[in-house]
């Protein structure tokens, strides 16, 4: 499958499926995030993990990329969990969101640049503006501002029950910890396909035994998303 026609079902699907996380917008203060040229990516300091469902990084060189869903950046596909558009927050309901390279045009126009990242999975929307990009394979540095949250929204949500599932990485099941009544859920592969959807309640197991290597978010209706590894 060409990767334009995925990205288009991974929007569709996505689409379909909002409706279990209300639309937030981070409108808060201001953070900076920089990953320095030839930082180790995998190191968790070289990542901005904006949410449970996305990190972002980039290698030496290359494009950004969410550490949470990926090992390297795909062109015109990385970020995977997000989408972008050009314009302001203000403006979320008129803008076009699409993959980063697409949005941007080429990585190294996006100095500047004011951006909206919609963060998928919590359908979260925040400022983003990058002020380097190091170009070619000179070490992979860039840096950006971002808006935060000012309210209790998804983020603190998550916190606050404090969900986990057991084991991670796991082979044959995982156990929900932390729900406080009977939820329905939802699994999405990578690309944003589900999976698997149902019913669970607090330590109950889901039988993953069918999915193929990688990972996974499980997607909760109170609003809580949390990713998974089946090995």
């Amino acid at each position: 499958m060409k990767k334009p026609q995925i990205i288009l079902i991974v929007n569709i699907i996505f689409l379909l499926t909002r409706s279990l996380s209300a639309q937030s917008v981070w409108n808060g203060p201001i953070i900076e995030f920089e990953k320095n040229n030839n930082a180790d990516p995998t190191n968790q300091i070289n990542q901005d993990s904006i949410t449970n469902s996305v990190a972002l990084t980039r290698g030496n060189n290359g494009e950004i990329y969410n550490a949470f869903m990926e090992n390297q950046a795909e062109k015109g596909v990385s970020p995977l969990g997000t989408e972008w558009a050009v314009g302001n927050l203000s403006e979320i309901q008129t803008l076009t969101f699409s993959s980063f390279r697409t949005a941007v045009v080429k990585p190294k126009f996006s100095v500047g640049q004011k951006l909206v990242l919609h963060v998928i999975a919590e359908n979260i929307y925040l400022s983003v503006e990058f002020t380097s990009w190091t170009q070619g394979k000179s070490g992979g540095g860039f840096k950006y501002k971002r808006s935060t949250n000012t309210t209790t929204g998804t983020v603190e949500t998550i916190r606050e029950t404090k969900i986990s599932l057991f084991p991670n990485p796991t082979t044959n099941f995982i156990q929900v910890n932390g729900l406080t009544q009977t939820e329905n859920y939802e699994i999405f592969d990578v690309v944003g396909s589900k999976v698997k959807d149902g019913f669970i309640a607090n330590n109950e197991k889901i039988d993953v035994t069918f999915l193929k290597k990688g990972f996974y978010l499980i997607k909760f209706e109170n609003n809580t998303t949390v990713r998974f590894c089946k090995k």
